[in-house]
């Protein structure tokens, strides 16, 4: 079940990525460098070129790997970079709190069903911090470049049934979000709104 909330937070209209930016970003894969801005030369090690089919309609995304750790995220509700990954194994506290048969992603969409999730927002608490969960979905994978160190993001099956994802906001600091991955285990990644005109330079990986 995707939603749009992300999408805008703390950008102003003068902000929005051209035409161009969009493409160049859609087109990156393993062995391409970026020239971020501030930062120096980044690599981009796994490419995961993803979709999902909501309402006969289909959405797609991409998730990109650099060499730094960090991910991108280009797609339909706006481009996003996660920093950090935190690996929650099967059984840990929080991912039952997340994933269990009545844990937090059963009851927001639940609630998107009955159309109630606007007045009644499903939240979890994550270093003292309160995240409103904001988008579940399934999705199809198809993975390029080398296989990232998380366990979750090397287990993804060819049934999207079974690879879920979820976004998540906090709820203080709406520019700070959460991606969820959960396949065997669940994986958070925790990252903010990305401007993509922070890419000066684009070279590809002519060898691939």
């Amino acid at each position: 079940m995707r939603s749009s909330d992300w999408t805008g937070n703390g950008k102003g209209a003068g902000d929005a990525p051209t035409p161009e930016d969009d493409a160049h970003l859609k087109a990156l894969g393993p062995g391409d460098a970026l020239e971020i801005w501030s930062e120096g030369s980044r690599i981009v090690q796994t490419a995961f070129d993803c979709n999902e089919m909501v309402s006969g309609r289909i959405y797609a995304w991409q998730w990109l790997f650099l060499d730094d750790g960090t991910l991108i995220e280009v797609s339909p509700d706006g481009y996003f970079r996660y920093t950090e990954h935190r690996l929650q194994k099967q059984g840990t506290g929080l991912y039952e709190e997340l994933v269990a048969q009545d844990g937090a992603l059963v009851r927001f969409e639940q609630r998107v069903r009955d159309n109630e999730v606007g007045h009644r927002p499903v939240q979890v608490t994550i270093d003292d911090r309160q995240y409103r969960i904001t988008s579940t979905g399934t999705v199809s994978a198809h993975q390029r470049g080398q296989a990232p160190e998380l366990l979750p993001w090397n287990a993804f099956s060819a049934e999207s049934k079974e690879n879920v994802y979820f976004g998540m906001v906090n709820v203080d600091d709406e520019e700070q979000v959460i991606l969820g991955l959960w396949t065997d285990h669940v994986c958070l990644s925790f990252g903010k709104e990305f401007d993509p005109t922070d890419v000066t330079e684009i070279y590809r990986n002519r060898g691939a």
